[in-house]
């Protein structure tokens, strides 16, 4: 058993998306969700490429539910927030645009078409993360491609 240390709580704050993570159903949505709605308020921040980097980068190496409680608990978030932040990142974030965001990352993420499959096989948290980045990446071209030639 590993114990946990008091920075491990502050961690599990944020890998929860301040505890959308413990909501019964669905939190993965919830946290995508919670990212549209900070995305659409805050844009000047939530939209920018170095948040959404800030944000894989901070998730990746705090995804520790895996010392605790195996690998992918399904209470840890901080990847769906961040690959919505992904998806998101240099756009502007209209309603329209935000919206589009959304759906088209849960999709993305739910149906996992390749690559996206096979990156979430890395280990670790690595393989958490890199499947909803992934699925950002994903979303954010086809939202490019929509605002570049409609």
């Amino acid at each position: 058993m590993v114990k946990r240390r008091p920075i491990d709580n502050v961690l599990s704050f944020f890998n929860t998306c301040f505890c959308t993570g413990y909501i019964p159903f669905a939190p993965g949505t919830f946290a995508s969700i919670l990212a549209a709605v900070l995305i659409y308020c805050f844009p000047g921040i939530f939209t920018s490429i170095y948040f959404a980097g800030l944000c894989i980068i901070f998730g990746t190496v705090s995804i520790n539910g895996e010392r605790y409680e195996g690998k992918d608990p399904g209470h840890i978030v901080i990847d769906e927030f961040a690959g919505m932040c992904v998806a998101m990142a240099g756009h502007k974030a209209s309603l329209t645009i935000v919206i589009m965001g959304l759906v088209l990352f849960r999709i993305f993420d739910i149906i996992k078409p390749f690559p996206i499959n096979r990156v979430e096989r890395l280990p670790g948290g690595w393989g958490v993360m890199a499947d909803d980045v992934l699925a950002g990446v994903f979303s954010n071209i086809l939202i490019l491609a929509w605002t570049r030639f409609s």
